[in-house]
């Protein structure tokens, strides 16, 4: 079977990201392969695709208990046969399991890198002729990684001994050039197929702060995220235990997690984190692996951990599923000298204290420094795109989405945009410059949350308050500013679910209404199944099922993250209660319901846009049809063409301007779109915002709002 038929039938889904492809069709070709890629990014396809159309089983080894249940949770309920081993389960139904993998029941057997030292299951696996052994978490065999586990260092030998060598396969989110060295020696690599993909989560916004006082300001910020799910991540078990009775007692819904605590207790926060009963969970690092929650919202660390590997790993169970997440860094200098004190404790040999030293320093600079933290995250990991874009320039270009840039006014517009749009869609309009300017400086935004304006230059405002005018999301009068109606349904479509008014200050629209409901089935058939509701539907299928509203099971199907088995399952199900729903609210026939988005980087609208394309439309003959103004078609198109649609950039702008603009871009650089519109018009040439940003994705993959 073709990989998009699998792709389809088994995960819904209608194309692979260009690295997720790659690496299948070499891994079907016979090749090794390791794949760096970011936390979020669909690396378990790379192996589950060709494990369903390989002859025989694929072996997964990963050493994390609590994710190979939720990955196996999630097959099965995909109709694909696949189990575990591990020390969690009884005699009786470990002594079950490998007589059912003895007889080939599985396409995917998922161990811990321990159960290899077992004769008994290593010889089940030898006889069983593998196809494929893949190496999850890939970095544990390094010495210079922040998860060091010795019984990766077996792996290499069992592969030795099988009768015939499988293909063999390596996935890590985090890794230095010290680290994919040693997997590549260790591991039983041969010859390997590479990808190390770009590790930066764009939707991610990086934060640190360094309050007068560390309790209050975490407070502050989680009472303005109620209702947000999010991990505190504290660096001694005491203060976890007193967060956690503190934010409780603020009525926020926390659990409890550390190392001191039995299996039982650390099992149940997980669960009932994964089952939503809990919003928050308070915890040490000993929280989160094998966590694939998708719809954290926010990760917070109280201090410094030991190094930037872990950090970058916590901080990107936030966001899972593409959507505007935060991670915070709240700095206290002492945080340096008692986690080095932890180190000389704990670490016997000079060579490894030398190692975690320097890996503890870099971490303390960034909670010290100056620089964009998300360049400096990407730099150390060797994964920046914006290091050197235009030739000569030798330093990273700053993020524009980080606490540092938006003090520093740097911030883009996918940032600005839906800060703006939401906020001034609560207030009564026309509103003056003025008044704007005034609400953009105060710690709290109107639409809820804290504001990342809060710094920010005011010069730089009002120049983007004109390039939205521009851009036709806002009307300019004597009066002030008012959003037109393109304005409107970008605000609508930018707005988070969760970051609503309170209920008794604000009734449900009908879509929050459906929304509710949808999680709420959601929830029932997780408790009768006993699986997580994120492994039954995402919060974007959800989402997806009220965009489309499917009228049959076929229907049902198409929908992103469904596939066949689980429109069998569920298609009824949901199917009927959409039909409830219309019935109770007529008005959906005649008006379809207009849904927030997660994030502005949402599927609404490319579909239509991509098929005028297709038909030969001009970008003003799309605009037209669409209702929307030729630089939002310009957008859809650009995200189309981001993710491997054939769309034909040349015919989206005037391609006799591209070599201009590249100049204009040299001599201004590429941070904003109006000094390069000025300077192009001071030579006489005429130039649309459309037209500059299609040049600086085709030639610099920037894309700009």
């Amino acid at each position: 079977m073709e990989i998009y038929k699998v792709l389809k039938k088994y995960f819904g889904l209608d194309s692979f990201k260009k690295e997720q492809a790659e690496l299948i069709k070499e891994i079907l070709r016979g090749k090794d392969v390791l794949g760096i890629l970011p936390t979020g990014y669909g690396k378990s396809l790379c192996y589950q695709v060709p494990a369903l159309m390989m002859r025989g089983s694929t072996l997964v080894i990963s050493p994390l208990i609590s994710l190979m249940k939720d990955q196996v949770d999630g097959l099965l309920d995909r109709g694909i046969p696949a189990t575990f081993l591990n020390s969690s389960l009884d005699l009786e139904e470990s002594r079950r399991r490998r007589q059912d993998i003895q007889r080939g029941m599985y396409k995917l057997i998922y161990i811990s890198p321990e159960s290899l030292k077992s004769p008994r299951i290593a010889g089940i696996l030898r006889n069983l002729g593998l196809a494929q052994v893949a190496v999850d978490e890939a970095h544990c065999i390094s010495i210079w990684g922040h998860d060091f586990r010795p019984s990766y260092l077996d792996i290499r030998h069992f592969i030795d001994t099988l009768p015939k060598r499988p293909v063999v396969t390596a996935f890590t989110a985090t890794a230095t050039e010290a680290v994919i060295e040693d997997i590549l020696m260790l591991s039983g690599l041969q010859d390997p197929f590479q990808i190390r993909g770009n590790l930066d989560r764009p939707n991610i916004f990086f934060s640190v702060v360094k309050p007068q006082d560390d309790l209050e300001e975490l407070i502050r910020i989680m009472d303005k995220r109620r209702g947000h799910q999010g991990i505190i991540y504290c660096q001694r078990k005491k203060e976890a235990e007193a967060l956690s009775r503190i934010l409780e007692h603020r009525g926020h819904r926390t659990g409890l997690y550390h190392g001191g605590m039995d299996d039982a207790q650390r099992h149940k926060v997980q669960e009932d984190f994964a089952f939503d009963r809990i919003q928050v969970v308070v915890g040490t690092s000993a929280f989160g692996m094998g966590i694939d929650k998708s719809n954290v919202r926010f990760v917070i660390h109280m201090g410094i951990p030991m190094n930037l590997e872990s950090f970058y790993q916590e901080a990107g169970r936030a966001g899972r599923d593409q959507g505007y997440s935060e991670s915070y860094l709240i700095y206290r200098e002492p945080d340096f000298q008692r986690q080095l004190g932890l180190l000389q404790h704990n670490l016997q040999s000079e060579d490894r204290l030398l190692i975690e030293r320097d890996k503890l320093v870099t971490m303390d600079r960034y909670g010290r420094g100056r620089k964009c933290l998300r360049s400096y995250l990407l730099d150390y990991f060797h994964s920046n795109p914006r290091q050197g874009m235009l030739g000569e320039k030798e330093e990273s270009v700053p993020c524009g989405s980080c606490s540092v840039c938006a003090q520093q006014g740097i911030l883009p517009s996918k940032v600005l945009d839906p800060l703006i749009l939401q906020s001034m869609e609560t207030l009564p309009q026309p509103v003056s410059r003025e008044r704007l300017l005034l609400l953009f400086q105060e710690e709290e935004l109107q639409t809820g949350g804290l504001n990342p304006l809060a710094r920010y230059p005011q010069e730089k405002l009002a120049e983007h308050l004109e390039e939205l005018v521009v851009q036709g999301q806002l009307l300019a009068s004597p009066q002030g500013y008012a959003l037109t109606a393109e304005g409107k349904r970008w605000a609508e479509r930018m707005l988070p679910e969760d970051e609503q008014a309170p209920e008794e200050t604000q009734p449900e629209t009908p879509t929050q209404e459906l929304f509710q409901q949808l999680k709420e089935i959601r929830k029932e058939i997780s408790w009768m199944e006993n699986i997580a509701p994120y492994i039954i539907f995402h919060d974007e299928t959800l989402k997806d099922i009220i965009r489309r509203y499917p009228r049959n099971r076929s229907e049902f199907m198409e929908i992103r993250g469904v596939g066949r088995t689980k429109a069998m399952k569920y298609g009824e199900i949901f199917i009927e209660a959409l039909r409830a729903f219309e019935e109770k609210n007529p008005q959906v026939r005649k008006k379809p319901l207009v849904l927030p988005e997660a994030s502005p980087e949402g599927e609404e609208g490319f579909v239509d846009a991509f098929e005028l394309h297709q038909e030969g439309k001009t970008v003003e003959e799309m605009a037209r049809i669409l209702g929307v103004v030729p630089g939002t078609v310009v957008d859809r198109l650009i995200r189309d063409h981001a993710k491997e649609r054939p769309v034909d950039l040349q015919r989206i702008f005037n391609a006799a301007l591209e070599k201009d603009i590249l100049d204009s871009i040299r001599r201004h650089g590429p941070e904003k779109l109006k000094p390069l519109k000025d300077d192009l018009e001071a030579q006489g040439k005429s130039v649309e915002y459309l037209d500059l940003k299609v040049v600086l994705y085709k030639h610099f993959g920037i894309r700009k709002k």
